[in-house]
């Protein structure tokens, strides 16, 4: 016998799934307005990773990484205005697109339920605001144009999306010129391809031929790897545009081989719980897919698009010999298999309101206890073993949205410093 919405108590499942879209809009609200102080504060700090990374050019000649720096640079030359504000209006772009596509996408959903966990976690849409140095990088490239290529899925007709998924390929080579790193992603857009319809011949030679210039911009990105000369023309350039940057992070990492890469990591696996904290990170993670493991596994029962994510993530295991931004790698796999799971049709089924009601008042407050636990007090470090659990009321998660705030406030008010330390 059902139960009539008046008996039944603030935690049934028609009130939860109110209250989820109700604030799902306030909650991107935030999110996006964090994110953007996040960006701003990487300009006005010059910071070396999360500005370095997008300030490489080619004015040292052809180098790995360049592209959109170079584009960045051209247009300060241009207009005279400095390349780093450039920067920030890119990434604000590509965060916004993501933020909002994904945010169309949960609005598709049948429920939103089931992806509470996975919308308030601290990997997804919050984690270059919980950890801010290893935000802002260049995968919010790949996160958008997936993020994208998902929204027009769901919203368009097939043929806008067929059209939609061959431009992807087509720009995805400048993507890799962006970061070479980018290409070991590039199997989840085809996936969302299989998500929509089925491979046929003539649409596999296609692919196969808008594939060809990833594949070379790959070899190129490999083949120009960098020299200290470049790297020295790289600041100059930098500082004739007035975006002087310090020496160190990313634009300095371009001249190292592979050989220390591999030894950093050997050195962090070997002195620390490295391993230990990036295997409890994963296990955490992956707690708040379970609700939506059917959508998931409905995606891995086409064979093609089960073999692409295993070599999306073979090809991360071999950055993991060699890059020690563990947390970034497996963050961009995560949110990748969000995305994804947006895409298929298969309908979740609803919680049953009748049990729900039969649960004892212990059992639901419990239940809201651990979500509120699982959102505010862990996080995934995007390189170190350290800050996998809150120790204090600083690190707890929704703390961090006030840090951006925070911070520029104190850039454009100093003499306040002294009552934040």
């Amino acid at each position: 016998m059902a139960i009539p919405y008046s008996d039944i108590n603030v935690l049934s499942i028609t009130h939860i799934e109110r209250i989820l879209n109700r604030s799902l809009p306030y909650f991107f609200a935030l999110v996006s307005v964090a994110t953007v102080c996040g960006a701003l504060l990487g300009y006005i700090e010059h910071d070396v990773w999360r500005m370095g990374d997008w300030l490489i050019n080619y004015q040292g000649g052809m180098i790995r990484r360049g592209f959109l720096g170079e584009i960045a640079y051209q247009l300060a030359r241009f207009t005279h205005i400095n390349p780093g504000f450039y920067i920030v209006v890119f990434q604000i772009f590509f965060y916004l697109v993501f933020l909002s596509c994904s945010f169309f996408l949960l609005k598709k959903q049948h429920f939103l339920m089931p992806y509470g966990l996975l919308i308030f976690s601290p990997f997804i849409f919050a984690f270059q605001i919980i950890d801010i140095q290893g935000g802002f990088r260049k995968e919010i490239i790949y996160l958008a144009l997936l993020a994208f290529v998902a929204y027009v899925a769901k919203t368009r007709k097939y043929k806008s999306f067929e059209k939609t998924f061959y431009l992807a390929l087509l720009i995805y080579p400048a993507v890799i010129l962006t970061h070479e790193m980018l290409a070991i992603f590039l199997p989840y857009i085809l996936v969302a391809y299989l998500s929509v319809t089925t491979l046929d011949k003539k649409n596999f030679i296609y692919i196969i031929l808008l594939l060809i210039p990833s594949v070379v911009s790959l070899i190129v990105s490999v083949h120009y790897s960098g020299t200290t000369l470049q790297v020295v023309e790289i600041y100059n350039s930098l500082s004739r545009e007035n975006y002087a940057l310090v020496e160190g992070g990313a634009i300095s990492w371009l001249d190292k081989n592979v050989s220390y890469g591999v030894e950093l990591v050997a050195d962090r696996v070997k002195n620390s719980r490295y391993i230990l904290h990036y295997s409890v990170t994963l296990c955490l993670s992956l707690i708040a897919y379970f609700p939506v493991h059917k959508k998931i596994k409905f995606i891995f029962e086409n064979r093609l698009s089960f073999f692409l994510i295993m070599l999306s993530i073979i090809g991360s295991a071999a950055l993991f010999m060699v890059a020690i931004d563990w947390g970034r790698f497996i963050y961009i796999h995560l949110v990748s298999l969000f995305v994804l799971s947006l895409m298929p049709e298969y309908k979740l089924h609803r919680y049953n309101e009748d049990l729900l009601y039969k649960y004892s008042s212990l059992a639901k407050m419990s239940a809201v206890t651990f979500f509120l636990l699982y959102s505010m007090l862990w996080s995934i470090s995007h390189c170190g073993a350290s800050g996998l659990y809150a120790k204090n009321y600083k690190q707890i998660n929704i703390v961090a949205f006030a840090k951006p705030f925070v911070k520029i406030f104190i850039y454009k008010f100093p003499t306040i410093k002294m009552y934040f330390k």
